[in-house]
């Protein structure tokens, strides 16, 4: 993956303004980080992942506080206790197929939900065992900075973009600027460019993440339906 600084220049380059006639490299700062940022949430490409802690007889973990606040969305979650992913459910399909009273049954944790904006359940509930759960989520990328800030300059390897995803800020980034040039033909040329590139990207975001989450090489996770323990 090119550095922030390698991809703005062949931006700049591509723009024609080597001088900074037009922009400043503020500009382009800014630009590219937009690019992440509509990347990440088209794309869901960066994961990463938190333990959080359960309570006895409790099925919900709280998230308050753990989760960053660039977090998107819950993908998976891992049970170390039992070496086991869990499956994601409903709570509706949880009260059609177990019952209203499903929160009472007891066993090892099998499936998972989200309850509200900062709760995971987990069901059944396991009433001795406080381990920790492993919660995997989708996140905005961290983004750079002319001075390096908190998290990293334009000279930084971004380990986590794929080389393949590099052309799509480039087209993003002079889809934003021209437009802001008003060169509106273009920019949406290029729009248009980084729009047909996202359904692949997606697909590679999920390949990956799919392969991430199998116990050995060619395994799937089975989803059946919920049935009370």
């Amino acid at each position: 993956m090119d550095t922030p600084a390698q991809t703005i220049a062949r931006v700049q380059a591509r723009l024609d303004d080597p001088d900074f006639t037009f922009y400043t490299l503020e500009d382009y700062v800014r630009s590219y980080n937009d690019a992440l940022d509509e990347i990440a949430e088209r794309t869901e490409i960066r994961e990463r992942y938190v333990y959080v802690k359960r309570k006895k007889w409790a099925p919900f973990a709280d998230l308050r506080g753990v989760l960053p606040p660039n977090a998107l969305r819950i993908t998976s979650v891992w049970n170390p206790s039992s070496s086991k992913w869990l499956e994601a459910t409903h709570p509706r399909e949880m009260d059609n197929t177990v019952g209203r009273k499903w929160e009472a049954n007891i066993g090892t944790s099998r499936w998972w939900f989200m309850r509200g904006l900062w709760f995971v359940v987990s069901y059944p509930v396991t009433p001795n065992d406080i381990s920790p759960l492993k919660i995997y989520y989708t996140s905005m990328f961290d983004h750079v900075s002319i001075d390096g800030g908190q998290v990293g300059g334009l000279n930084i390897d971004l380990q986590d973009i794929p080389p393949d995803f590099t052309t799509a800020i480039e087209n993003y980034m002079l889809y934003d600027l021209l437009a802001e040039r008003k060169e509106v033909k273009k920019s949406l040329e290029f729009f248009q460019r980084f729009s047909d590139q996202i359904p692949s990207l997606r697909d590679m975001a999920e390949n990956r993440m799919r392969r991430d989450r199998t116990p050995r090489m060619g395994a799937r996770r089975a989803i059946g339906p919920v049935r009370a323990t």
